[in-house]
């Protein structure tokens, strides 16, 4: 036999089932970009003069954050918790004069850490919101670049598994 009839009967030859059910598998449409997708494109093509590199668009998503973070939080001490323990200070009666030293604690001091307690659980929760905003921008900014280049922008994972950890450990003796 020639190799030209060995290799006619490989190839047509199914190995299993299991090939066969994968090539009756129908084919999967293209998703059309969305408009979002396209503007994001736009903004950080591949390698034209005058465009911003993801490092500044990194440093301009991650300083904008951070002027959010330091805004809530200075009008949050300044003004909320200032208005809010007066609020509570007159709504207890510690204002008349009514209450005694551990009343005082009791109706003012106590739901006013609490509440301030709540605000800066909830001010944490934004501003971790804020920061996954920043970091899915950076990485759609960067999808972006990589699909005008045509680059693989996909880094090579560097963490090991615990058993490769365990036998390329050096032993000390």
């Amino acid at each position: 036999m020639s190799t030209q009839t060995l290799e006619k009967t490989e190839t047509t030859a199914p190995t299993s089932t299991a090939g066969t059910a994968k090539t009756t598998a129908k084919p999967v449409k293209e998703q059309k970009d969305s408009k979002l997708r396209t503007g994001w494109r736009r903004l950080a093509p591949k390698k034209e003069a005058g465009r911003f590199s993801v490092v500044v668009w990194a440093g301009f998503f991650r300083a904008i954050v951070l002027l959010v973070d330091y805004l809530l939080a200075f009008i949050t001490a300044m003004v909320i918790i200032p208005l809010l323990g007066a609020w509570l200070h007159q709504q207890s009666g510690a204002s008349r004069g009514a209450l005694s030293a551990d009343g005082t604690i009791a109706m003012w001091l106590m739901p006013l850490l609490f509440l301030v307690a709540l605000l800066a659980a909830g001010e944490i929760v934004v501003m971790r919101g804020m920061w996954r905003w920043a970091t899915r921008m950076i990485a759609k900014i960067r999808d972006a670049r990589g699909e005008a280049t045509g680059a693989d922008v996909t880094p090579k994972s560097t963490t090991r598994t615990t058993n490769e950890s365990k036998t390329n450990r050096k032993r000390s003796k």
